[in-house]
């Protein structure tokens, strides 16, 4: 009898042990560690009457004292969890969801979340990007497939509350429009949850690509939720060029654009991001680019206390602050228009 219970005690050692030994995830290392804990309680009691601490607590404390060389082992050595369930994205990118903690696995980097608040820490670019479009076409079958899932969103901006969430929805374009304008279909939304978040730089209409958790579905409002957000930083708006619209009888006098920026010959100037068009007016309002930007790559003249900036479309005299006058090219320079 004593034989076989030593036997049952070495077995139980190593199922206990070997899951510590093995450097890959598997369901079958926590089975095998489950296992082995309930041999070793049953090798103690065998034959003995029924003892509340070896039934109960040595179990327990089994459990707490591997949960917790887990845990070290795989924070300070980057070795594979065994108290944790894999939630496989792609081959670059996995989480494992413990009691206590998440896990975030980035190109076989491991990045502990204890309690579960940080948000999405990989880089956004180990995902591949899923268009709103396409994602809100069945939103019933879209979250199956991610429900729980990490994924990664491009799409237009459609609403914002404050801090707390923006939505994106699916759209379609208008031909003519600017501005980002689209027209946008109500049935389905994606709700962003915006915690930690900041996004005071986007408005409606512009595109932005979020990653996130799809951690929930509204079926009655067909609106899914995306959490723990990271936004991926892209130069979208940073690059443009200028189209200009010549005014077709120029007055030789200033017409107001828009705050602190005047025109002269010229009805109108166009930002063209290749995927949207807008007016300068809307951007320099918006402040997406202010004048710094706009001189960022003049040729600058002085004369007296005025500046002229020569840009390649268009010429901007700069009076003061709160004087900015968009020259046409093709017009004589009258540093007078300053005193109008």
């Amino acid at each position: 009898m004593r034989k076989k219970k030593i036997i049952l005690i070495i077995i139980s050692l190593l199922l206990i042990v070997v899951p510590f030994l093995i450097n890959i995830y598997s369901i079958y290392k926590l089975i095998s560690l489950a296992l082995g804990i309930l041999l070793l309680d049953i090798s103690f009691t065998f034959n003995k009457k029924i003892n509340i601490f070896l039934l109960i607590y040595l179990p327990l404390l089994l459990i707490i004292f591997t949960y917790a060389i887990d845990y070290m082992k795989t924070y300070t050595f980057d070795l594979s969890p065994i108290y944790v369930f894999e939630n496989k994205i792609n081959d670059k990118v996995s989480t494992y969801n413990s009691l206590f903690y998440r896990i975030y696995k980035c190109n076989d980097k491991y990045i502990f979340d204890n309690q579960y608040q940080k948000n999405y820490v990989c880089e956004t670019d180990l995902l591949e990007s899923i268009d709103i479009n396409k994602l809100l076409n069945e939103p019933k079958e879209s979250y199956k497939k991610y429900k729980n899932d990490f994924i990664k969103v491009s799409g237009k901006i459609s609403k914002i509350s404050g801090t707390s969430s923006i939505l994106l929805q699916a759209y379609t374009k208008v031909d003519g429009s600017v501005n980002g304008y689209v027209k946008f279909n109500e049935t389905s939304k994606l709700k962003v949850d915006l915690a930690g978040v900041d996004i005071s730089k986007y408005k409606i209409y512009d595109y932005i690509t979020v990653v996130g958790l799809l951690s929930d579905f509204d079926k009655k409002t067909q609106e899914m939720i995306l959490t723990n957000v990271k936004i991926e930083e892209t130069n979208l708006y940073n690059e443009y060029t200028y189209q200009i619209i010549e005014s077709s009888n120029c007055s030789k006098k200033l017409e107001e654009y828009t705050d602190n920026f005047y025109t002269y010959c010229i009805e109108n100037i166009y930002l063209d991001y290749k995927v949207d068009k807008y007016e300068l007016s809307y951007v320099l309002k918006d402040k997406k680019i202010n004048l710094n930007d706009l001189i960022k790559n003049s040729k600058l003249e002085e004369t007296g206390n005025y500046k002229l900036y020569k840009l390649e479309k268009f010429d901007i005299l700069s009076c003061n602050k709160n004087k900015n006058i968009l020259i046409n090219k093709n017009s004589k320079v009258d540093y007078s228009l300053c005193e109008e």
